[in-house]
């Protein structure tokens, strides 16, 4: 429920209370679930990112201005300096625990400046007595040591550096510890799902979730490139797929689900994907690939498979026929790699994709024509617009058959449009 709709609702408790509608204890109840609402949450995101900002920037002065005369300060006085900085930070942060604690602003800027202490403190110390050379290693401690502040100060902001200090961590690793990012980002997700649970209407939770779900992305493709050769269209088409249902079904929040990036970022993706494997040339690389499918692969996409199909019977059942064109892809894609099997030139691959990315256009446009609503028309449009212009300059296909196929499609359209004409001149004469 958005917060217009819950601002409602407590407007028309104390009058159905009176009415016997409903009694007092389950309204109480009712303003317990869904929190309090706060009408200057704009207001709030302002103070709160301004004050990360600030905390940022002196923090990151104050290494400036030491840097400036470090080379001036004996060992000792360096160590001083370093752990007096973050002690600094830790009293700063334990002042706004015990009398700011209901302040968002006051707890995220202070968490990011001990956040940033705790990382300049390690450099500094490090530097000094040449304890940590290896920028891998000193960014897994920093992130790691950082962790107890996102749950001591309930911080958004150190949770969000967090997610991104882990995933450029994965992106310099090889081999199997980069599995290791799992475990990584585990133990920060018990902080995103109560911000859902608490917060789910601020600003910061969508931001969060944003962050979050765009570093996952990061995270899949680093910890899993080496075993998805041969498969990964299939694969990452499953993937965007089941974030699209995600969000469509609300298997996460279903009451926001337009603001979080599930739907978003499953739409995204699943276009950007049709269009690039509307192109031969992508068809006769996998080709190349195809012997070397490793069992993993197997195991990725058979998992992601099962998973869109169930959530494509939800979609089903819950009467959203309209958004299963989207989650129809991986089957699409999972076609073409079956006529890929057959003929390694990729041609049969290709008329598919292309076959899929004209039909999801043209029911895209009638939706929106449907519904009245435009932006559904126009995206409809743009992916037509796309694929035109592309068939249109594709070297890979000879102009009479491009030639043929365009005239082709126009005479289609042409037909089309003088049948709906007919059709709306009928039910003009019926009425």
């Amino acid at each position: 429920m958005n917060k217009k709709a819950v601002e409602w609702l407590y407007q028309q408790l104390p009058e159905l209370v009176d009415q016997g509608v409903l009694p007092a204890e389950s309204a109480e109840r009712i303003r317990k679930y869904y929190g309090p609402v706060d009408g200057n949450t704009g207001t709030r995101t302002f103070l709160v990112i301004f004050g990360v900002i600030g905390a940022l920037l002196v923090g990151l002065g104050i290494i400036l201005i030491l840097a400036h005369n470090w080379a001036q300060l004996s060992k000792l006085n360096r160590l001083a300096v370093s752990l007096s900085l973050l002690v600094a930070a830790q009293v700063l942060a334990g002042g706004v625990l015990w009398f700011k604690r209901d302040s968002t602003a006051w707890r995220e800027g202070a968490a990011t400046l001990l956040m940033l202490m705790v990382g300049a403190a390690m450099a500094l110390v490090g530097q000094t007595y040449h304890l940590v050379e290896d920028a891998d290693v000193f960014l897994l401690t920093w992130m790691l040591l950082s962790l107890p502040v996102v749950y001591l100060l309930n911080s958004a902001s150190v949770a969000i550096l967090y997610t991104v200090g882990i995933t450029f961590w994965a992106g310099s690793h090889y081999g199997l510890s980069k599995q290791w990012v799992w475990g990584l980002l585990g133990v920060v997700l018990p902080h995103y799902w109560g911000l859902l649970k608490h917060n789910r209407y601020a600003n910061t939770t969508a931001i969060s979730w944003w962050v979050l779900t765009v570093c996952f992305y990061i995270c899949f493709t680093v910890a899993f490139s080496n075993y998805l050769a041969g498969l990964g269209f299939l694969v990452f088409s499953a993937l965007f797929s089941v974030t699209y249902l995600s969000g469509e079904l609300g298997f996460i929040s279903p009451d926001q689900g337009r603001r979080l990036p599930f739907t978003a970022v499953g739409l995204a993706g699943s276009i950007g994907l049709t269009f690039i494997l509307t192109f031969n040339e992508v068809w006769r690389n996998v080709a190349l690939a195809w012997s070397s499918v490793l069992p993993a692969a197997w195991v990725i996409a058979a998992v992601l498979l099962v998973l869109v199909a169930a959530g494509t019977v939800r979609l089903i059942k819950n009467r959203k026929r309209e958004a299963g064109k989207f989650a129809a892809l991986p089957w699409v894609v999972g076609l073409a790699y079956l006529i890929q099997s057959y003929d390694h030139s990729g041609l049969g691959a290709t008329l598919v994709l292309n076959v899929y990315m004209l039909g999801l256009s043209i029911s895209l446009i009638a939706q929106g024509v449907r519904e009245f609503h435009l932006g559904i028309v126009n995206l409809g449009m743009i992916m037509l617009a796309a694929l035109i212009v592309a068939r249109f300059f594709d070297i890979d296909v000879s102009f009479v058959v491009r030639g043929v196929i365009f005239v082709l499609l126009g005479i289609g359209f042409l037909a089309a449009n003088v049948v709906l004409v007919r059709r709306k001149a009928g039910w003009k004469n019926e009425k």
